[in-house]
């Protein structure tokens, strides 16, 4: 049974229950609150207009994807939060809103991570905040949570800008959901755009890759004629890391495109009977061209010629295989 929540402590610390020297280090931003999904404003933001937020446990498969997704890899350093779910069970609910249209009756909200490892794990219900909120209360909580939790990459907070420029929202509304100045996320939506959403993906979060060293592969990209569909291919997917990645990349695109390679060479043209029979070796292949004055006699010789060629190779090469 449902109960409201308006209790603003949390069994354990917001950042959920990963260990602490599991974690890998990530550069630190300032948040906008303290206790992310705890926080007073983060319970005004799922509240407003007087709805209230339940307590609830749902049902996994029943919560949808948000149109704006904060996290490149969800996927990423899943493992020990995967172990200690699995052993100490779920400890910070997530936030899900209900939707008014759409195949499920849930929409994640907060806690992206906690729901995939839930799914990895195959359990079939989650613990949840689940609130009624529009689009605008849905992109500012989920923002808020973000700068509490403050590891998300200098390239996702772009890619999330773009998302919400392009969703509607307004410049302020993006603004505060990545707590920055307009100017520097008019920057950040740039810097995604001459990217592009494969290469970014190709690349990946890369933590600690900051703006500089981003603008500095937009203008190596520029600088060599490489376009973005051109920079995927030159990534090496065996490179686990995405820093390394994108280091591997910048290194790549920095020395500039490839050279071409070296011409084929010229096809071999012979000529018989005074230009009338001609004949062009390719790699590949054999063209015979012929003037209309040739005998006729000529072209079933040089048929028949053919057919025994082939005839003799099946028999000394076992049909040619």
């Amino acid at each position: 049974m449902a109960r409201p929540v308006f209790d603003t402590q949390a069994p354990k610390d917001a950042t959920e229950a990963e260990p602490r020297e599991k974690r890998q280090p990530v550069a630190r931003r300032k948040p906008i609150v303290k206790g992310g999904a705890t926080s007073e404003k983060y319970i005004r933001a799922a509240t407003q207009g007087g709805a209230e937020r339940t307590y609830q446990e749902i049902a996994v498969d029943q919560i949808g994807e948000s149109a704006i997704r904060d996290r490149i890899d969800v996927e990423e350093d899943l493992d020990s939060l995967v172990d200690s779910i699995r052993e100490n069970g779920q400890q910070i609910p997530i936030l899900v809103r209900l939707t008014q249209s759409g195949a499920l009756p849930y929409e994640i909200v907060v806690g992206r991570r906690r729901l995939a490892a839930h799914r990895r794990l195959g359990m079939a219900r989650i613990k949840a905040f689940v609130a009624r909120m529009d689009d605008r209360e849905a992109f500012i909580a989920q923002g808020i949570e973000n700068s509490a939790r403050l590891e998300t990459s200098y390239i996702e907070r772009a890619r999330a800008a773009a998302q919400g420029v392009e969703a509607g929202y307004s410049q302020a509304d993006v603004a505060e959901f990545l707590n920055i100045s307009r100017t520097l996320m008019n920057f950040m939506i740039r810097t995604y755009q001459s990217l592009g959403e494969d290469l970014v993906m190709a690349i990946g979060p890369a933590r600690g890759i900051g703006r500089r060293k981003w603008d500095a592969l937009v203008s190596a990209m520029t600088q060599n004629a490489i376009t973005p569909e051109t920079a995927v291919g030159m990534i090496d997917h065996d490179i686990a890391e995405s820093v390394d990645r994108f280091e591997a990349l910048m290194r790549v695109v920095q020395t500039g495109p490839r050279k071409a390679p070296s011409p084929a060479a010229a096809p071999d043209r012979k000529s018989y009977l005074d230009g009338r029979l001609q004949t062009v070796r390719k790699p590949r292949q054999l063209v015979v061209k012929t003037d209309r004055t040739l005998p006729q006699d000529v072209l079933d010789r040089i048929s028949a010629s053919i057919a025994e060629i082939v005839s003799d190779f099946e028999q000394n090469n076992n049909g040619g295989r």
